[in-house]
């Protein structure tokens, strides 16, 4: 299967005619209807519904395409990446995978001024949970990821950048929210709202464990930012980070540190390990490498 062709499949899948296709590649329709049956055939599968005026996608056809899509940026990424690297350039888009309370707790604070030194570099910034970045850094998808631990590390390369504190948010209507501390028992009865991620979840239902009182877990959360509509609503209590005080209105919202004792995240930087980076993912990770955060 030649990227030539999943260009050409591609295309018309988009414009599902193959007149149209042919017009945009331009090329003649005859040899573009003989690429597509070619490939049809190379595959196995009818990747086509074909009729007179239109033609529709069948579920593999939908299938391929998505994944077509994928592969051709896959390649024009790594072609830009090896002129770049060929002519010594640092330019282009840069691959960062990062987690919601990650990225506010980090990128305000690196990004402006790596800007300023590298001006000719974008940035494509993808947000998601740590399993899903790791899992992206493994597959080639993203270069480089800010993630929380605890994590699987045996395949990836870490440099441990920060801590910070866990905290309680609450509505300022809730009747702790006059307080700027809270104490694990005084969160016992109250509904929590905790992150979804199972090594999270077992660090913090340790907490009470170790003061031998149980905790009362209304909802688990992915993305901080789905759940703190449900916060200001007064239907519970969430644990997270400090960093989320980034990024919520501190208006509807107190934030209350949890004590006695204290309870700590780290953050990390990882890649992929032994993988070869980009040229201007090599010299961000190492401008990383040089920051005090």
């Amino acid at each position: 299967m030649e990227l030539r062709t999943l260009r050409y499949f591609l295309t018309v899948a988009q414009e599902l005619n193959i007149t149209h296709a042919a017009r945009k590649l331009n090329i003649s329709q005859p040899p573009l209807s003989r690429q597509l049956a070619q490939l049809e055939e190379e595959l196995g599968v009818s990747l086509f519904i074909r009729g007179k005026r239109k033609i529709q996608l069948t579920e593999e056809g939908k299938y391929l395409a998505q994944q077509a899509e994928h592969i051709l940026n896959m390649a024009n990424h790594t072609t830009q990446q090896l002129t770049q690297m060929r002519e010594q350039i640092v330019k282009g888009f840069l691959s960062i995978d990062v987690t919601e309370t990650c990225s506010a707790s980090i990128l305000p604070d690196i990004i402006p001024a790596f800007q300023k030194q590298y001006p000719l570099i974008s940035y494509d910034i993808w947000c998601g949970n740590s399993n899903d970045i790791c899992q992206r850094l493994e597959q080639g998808i993203a270069e480089i990821g800010f993630i929380r631990e605890p994590f699987n590390s045996s395949n990836f390369e870490a440099v441990s950048l920060k801590k910070e504190t866990w905290i309680a948010v609450v509505s300022k209507d809730h009747p702790l929210a006059a307080q700027t501390e809270i104490q694990l028992d005084e969160l016992c009865e109250e509904p929590l709202f905790i992150p979804s991620r199972q090594p999270l979840q077992s660090e913090i239902h340790n907490w009470f464990l170790e003061i031998a009182k149980p905790c009362h877990v209304l909802c688990l959360y992915n993305q901080i930012a789905s759940i703190i509509p449900l916060v200001i609503s007064n239907m519970g209590i969430a644990i997270s980070p400090i960093s989320v005080k980034r990024y919520t209105d501190n208006s509807k919202l107190a934030y209350l540190n949890i004590v006695s004792p204290e309870h700590i995240s780290y953050l990390s930087m990882i890649r992929k390990r032994q993988h070869v980076l980009p040229a201007n993912a090599e010299v961000f990770w190492n401008f990383i490498l040089g920051q005090n955060l």
